[in-house]
């Protein structure tokens, strides 16, 4: 897929993922069921972080995407340190509601948050590895960068 056919799936995808929230805002307000209405409006929700996904996708399909410095990258890097940890003890504490619970709309409904967590925690994990990680501009590239072809590598005349 080029990038014209890809950013063109990426409107027709945004269009889709709006019409799935039209229909479930259409939908639950005819619904007294809280369980129902909750389930469907965290499709919903879904839906609108898909949208911001595929805003995302299309700014990086439309041009380079800005480097981190390193000072963003360890303020980052530590958010993601401390969102991680948190995930993992979410996706702990989310099983242990599914086991002890008795009641299958509890149960239900944590496993579908606990499913959540552990993508989150994967994804997080791949954030820092494959963004934070290589999208660092350190000190030692710009002056990599600014030497590397240099005649004269910073002496008058070689």
């Amino acid at each position: 897929m080029d990038k014209r056919e890809t950013l063109d799936f990426v409107e027709r995808q945004s269009e889709l993922e709006e019409r799935i929230i039209k229909t479930v805002e259409e939908n639950v307000s005819k619904l007294s069921n809280a369980f129902v209405k909750d389930l469907l409006l965290g499709v919903a929700q879904d839906s609108k972080k898909h949208i911001a996904l595929l805003k995302s996708l299309r700014r990086a399909i439309e041009g380079p995407t800005p480097f981190i410095s390193e000072d963003e990258r360890d303020k980052i890097a530590e958010g993601i340190r401390q969102h991680i940890e948190l995930e993992r003890q979410a996706v702990a504490t989310y099983g242990e509601l599914m086991e002890k619970s008795d009641n299958e709309q509890v149960k239900t409904i944590a496993a579908m948050i606990r499913e959540d967590e552990i993508r989150h925690h994967r994804l997080l994990v791949e954030l820092r590895k494959t963004v934070i990680e290589q999208e660092t501009l350190t000190e030692e590239m710009i002056w990599d960068m600014f030497w590397r072809d240099a005649p004269w590598h910073g002496g008058p005349g070689g």
